[in-house]
């Protein structure tokens, strides 16, 4: 007797993980699905509210950020749970992993995903401009927990083997306290939307406080006020509340251009010695602090590689500084 074509279970279990997906994101996000996909199945598009409506129409609207990240997702319908080591460990970003044994900084919860190397090497070459995360669908326990694969081949597998690609795969350890669901999950999907944004503007602001001090014996002023008001229209300043560095920099460029002055270096006149005490020394010092608050906002690209990075990780810093 003749069959016709059959579905796999495969294919149901995908199914089912890709609605886990969307019911663990905010409602008024995007997700896109990718066809045909070389290793990347969805984006995910972040929204804000815009208009939250009234009581009586009920309509409510919302409004792009302009963020987007990319999805791998990996369904799986009882995936086992392990305990993975955490130890504190040297800055990979200045050499090879060094783990220091007796610095154990706890045990966390990991589900283990064994990727391919062409998957890796894929999102590798991507670089680290929009970030691509890990998402795995856990059917039985209905949660959705994810790592960043752009930063966790940065951060942990070339720091880690002299050369990650000689192996066939490797092991992803995706910690489970990174659900979607919860609030730390949700605050690093956001935080990861804006990684474009934020880099470009990391650049902007290195090239601005080199110039500004080309001007350090010149007419300065003027160029930091048109700086300023160059980069005060980022969307960003508000609205992360999970780097409040970024938020006080952004109030130190309005009272800057409120004032004049951001107020980076608090002057105690008293404090200075009398023979000091002239317009010159006051009116240079007025330009220290201007030009600090420059020297600051050019260094969030070390911050962001340095530490930030390391956010959501399965590492020792990541840990100790993003995880609930």
């Amino acid at each position: 007797m003749s069959v016709g074509k059959r579905r796999a279970d495969q294919h149901l279990i995908d199914q089912d993980g890709i609605s886990l997906l969307r019911a663990n994101l905010p409602r008024h996000w995007l997700l896109r699905e990718y066809r045909p996909d070389y290793g990347l199945d969805f984006t995910i598009e972040t929204f804000k509210t815009a208009d939250p409506g009234s009581s009586a129409t009920r309509v409510a609207t919302y409004e792009t950020l302009g963020e987007h990240v990319f999805v791998q997702l990996k369904s799986l319908t009882e995936p086992d749970v392990y305990s993975l080591d955490i130890y504190g460990r040297s800055n990979v970003e200045k050499g090879p992993e060094q783990l220091n044994r007796k610095d154990k900084i706890g045990t966390i919860e990991t589900y283990r995903i064994q990727l391919e190397m062409s998957e890796l090497i894929t999102v590798e070459r991507m670089g680290i401009g929009v970030p691509v995360l890990l998402v795995v669908a856990d059917l039985s326990r209905q949660r959705c927990s994810y790592v960043c694969l752009n930063d966790y081949i940065d951060k942990i597998l070339i720091p880690r083997h002299v050369d990650f690609r000689k192996a066939r795969s490797r092991v992803i350890h995706v910690p489970i306290w990174t659900e979607m669901a919860s609030e730390a999950g949700l605050a690093g999907l956001r935080w990861y939307g804006k990684r474009a944004k934020l880099l470009a503007a990391f650049q902007r602001f290195r090239y601005q406080y080199s110039e500004l001090q080309h001007r350090d014996n010149g007419d300065w002023r003027p160029l930091a006020r048109y700086f300023a008001e160059r980069i005060i229209p980022y969307d960003f300043w508000d609205d992360t509340e999970m780097c409040e560095l970024i938020s006080y920099y952004g109030s130190r460029l309005r009272q800057f251009l409120a004032t004049g002055q951001p107020g980076c270096i608090t002057l105690l006149e008293d404090a200075v010695p009398e023979s000091f005490r002239n317009e010159e020394f006051f009116e240079h010092m007025k330009q220290q602090d201007v030009f600090e608050l420059w020297r600051c906002l050019s260094h969030l690209s070390n911050l962001y590689e340095d530490v930030w990075r390391e956010w959501f990780l399965p590492t020792g810093l990541g840990q100790a500084v993003s995880a609930p």
